[in-house]
């Protein structure tokens, strides 16, 4: 560390001790040689002292650094030309062979950078790329108007020469674009980053005062204080290139930066506000404005912003049904959803089925492990669930450690298939906790919704329930929710299933699940319905009584259960209760007949 310290400042000694140098050379009557060769000394020690600092520190992706000594390298070549040309005879027509080298050290460098872009922000940054489009209209419609536009209008200047003074500020304008969409992108903050933004602006700064000088003179400009100021701009990049931070330069940070922090909206507003200021300015002036160019220019910004608002609505919407910590949906999404299939499902009468799983001792994970390990445990199990459903599922996280699957179309038995397809999925292998390896099980309450035609048809091997006849009710009378039976431990005895009138009674083995069947036509409606178990799991079986009036539990009912969709996750709740009643690390099935 000791070392790269003092290898930064031997290098900023020099750097200073140049500039000064160059600007006394400057004002003095010295030879035209030896008031440049502080100038030559540190354009061609720049690509030399960053291909040290990419070798010495040995970043991961060096492609990027490489080449940006390359393009010094060529920078310091078409200086070197340029000297020669103008110590010579200062007569080569336009475009000379350092313009050639110039335009080659253009290319390089926005190659370079474009690979330290795409390192620290892998995927499509839409955001940064509208921004970084916005303010280079911006600058490019100041270029057009106060540097362009007097170039090409110069009736002396030939057309080659108009052509090759032209592409620098056009050039410059694409090193703006990539500086500003290397700064409003994601990746690590540090001194290599701002060291390398800082020489950009410098150098975009420095070669528009240097063309708008050309200008106002009418040649060449070869004032000492322009010099200077490449010099900073070629020193800071070899500072850049000799700091240590080029090993994680390029590293993307885990954190992404706020989509619209205060400094970007700032930077947006001064980039849509300059078009009509120039127009302003140019009134003020009594000069003619371009009206067509201002007005495309206005027009483009505009449709732009549009875009930007859209992308942040559509940012925000996402924010709020997704969960920060897995990145499922939210319980509120899952809830509209639910109201959704419901309705859907009343209008189709197809099946709907709801999981809900909870990670079993989750609060001992946390106690035991840290929190850090329990949000990985959420995170992993949150990933094998989403792997582990069919597409079309809405998996979403209910609270704390509990997870919820909806399953759109789905009976009974495949309900049951799915929940225990989950709870293995969890099981079967361990969690990587940090280096530890933990063993996590989930139980799992189920309840479904089937068309009320299957229902007509009795489950022949179960026994049915017996009913007591019912007294008329209103058709918005709640559900009675009833205790589910599942595998019981040794010493206890079978619970006995209460509701309000008509009060159903009955019993369920672990290999079968009891419904009540119904006696009159079958509607099309959804209902809540019994389904059996496989032979390692149990079952739990709950009814309800019914909602249209003069009914009874032994006939069908009306079907209005997704009306309510509260009534299914307080059957699956009742079936996940039961599941940890059990001995947790079990899928249980609720079975209910309509409300």
């Amino acid at each position: 560390m000791g070392r790269d310290r003092w290898t930064g400042v031997a290098w900023l000694v020099v750097l200073a001790g140049c500039v000064v140098l160059r600007v006394l050379l400057g004002t003095s009557e010295s030879e035209y040689l030896l008031t440049v060769a502080p100038y030559m000394v540190i354009s061609v020690a720049t690509p030399l002292v960053i291909l040290y600092g990419t070798i010495r520190h040995r970043p991961p992706h060096r492609a990027g650094w490489f080449l940006l000594a390359a393009a010094q390298l060529l920078y310091a070549v078409a200086d070197g030309l340029s000297v020669a040309d103008d110590y010579l005879s200062g007569e080569f027509l336009e475009p000379t062979p350092a313009d050639i080298v110039y335009f080659a050290y253009y290319l390089l460098f926005a190659a370079a950078v474009l690979i330290f872009i795409r390192r620290r922000t892998p995927g499509w940054d839409g955001p940064s790329a509208i921004d970084a489009l916005v303010i280079a209209i911006s600058a490019g419609l100041l270029s057009w108007i106060y540097i362009l536009q007097p170039l090409t209008s110069d009736s002396e200047l030939p057309l080659n020469a108009k052509l090759t003074q032209s592409a620098y500020p056009m050039l410059d304008l694409m090193l703006l674009i990539l500086a500003v969409r290397l700064v409003m992108g994601a990746g690590t903050r540090g001194p290599v980053l701002y060291l390398l933004l800082t020489s950009m602006a410098l150098m975009l700064g420095v070669d528009t005062a240097y063309l708008a000088t050309a200008i106002a003179d009418g040649g060449a400009v070869t004032d000492a204080y322009l010099d200077a100021v490449w010099m900073l701009s070629l020193g800071l990049l070899g500072l850049a290139g000799l700091h240590p931070g080029i090993r994680h330069f390029d590293r993307r940070t885990a954190t992404a930066l706020p989509d619209a922090s205060p400094s970007r909206l700032g930077a947006l507003a001064v980039a849509v506000l300059m078009a009509p200021g120039v127009q302003f300015i140019e009134w003020l002036r009594g000069e003619p404005p371009s009206v067509p160019l201002i007005s495309g220019a206005c027009a483009v910004m505009f449709l732009l912003v549009l875009a930007r608002m859209s992308g942040l609505v559509a940012a925000q919407r996402r924010a709020a049904v997704t969960d920060g910590l897995t990145g499922l949906r939210t319980r509120r999404f899952f809830a509209e959803a639910l109201a959704t299939e419901c309705r859907r499902a009343l209008r189709t009468g197809h099946g709907l089925g709801l999981l809900i799983i909870d990670v079993d001792h989750f609060k001992k994970i946390n106690d035991g492990y840290g929190h850090p390990a329990g949000d990985q445990v959420l995170r992993e199990v949150a990933r094998r669930l989403t792997s582990a459903v069919r597409a079309g599922a809405v998996v979403a996280r209910y609270g704390g450690e509990e997870f919820v699957v909806l399953a759109p179309h789905t009976a009974p038995t495949d309900l049951f298939a799915m929940a225990e397809r989950l709870r293995s999925e969890v099981a079967d292998l361990p969690i990587d906790i940090g280096g530890d390896l933990l063993s996590v099980t989930v139980s799992v309450g189920a309840a479904t919704t089937i068309p009320a035609p299957t229902m007509a048809t009795p489950i022949p091997t179960t026994p049915m329930a017996t009913t007591t006849p019912a007294t008329p009710m209103a058709a918005t009378t709640p559900m009675a929710a009833t205790t589910p039976t599942g595998p019981l431990p040794p010493t206890a005895t079978p619970p006995t299933t209460k509701a309000t009138p008509p009060t159903t009674t009955g019993s369920a083995s672990t290999a079968t699940a009891a419904a009540t069947a119904p006696t009159a036509p079958a509607p099309t409606a959804p209902a809540l319905a019994a389904a059996a178990t496989s032979t390692s799991t149990a079952a739990a079986a709950a009814s309800a009584s019914p909602t249209s009036a003069g009914a009874s539990s032994s006939a069908a009912p009306t079907g209005a259960v997704c009306t309510e969709p509260e009534s299914l996750i307080r059957a699956a709740d009742q079936a996940l209760y039961a599941a940890k009643a059990a001995g947790r690390n079990r899928s249980i099935l609720a079975g209910t007949t309509t409300p």
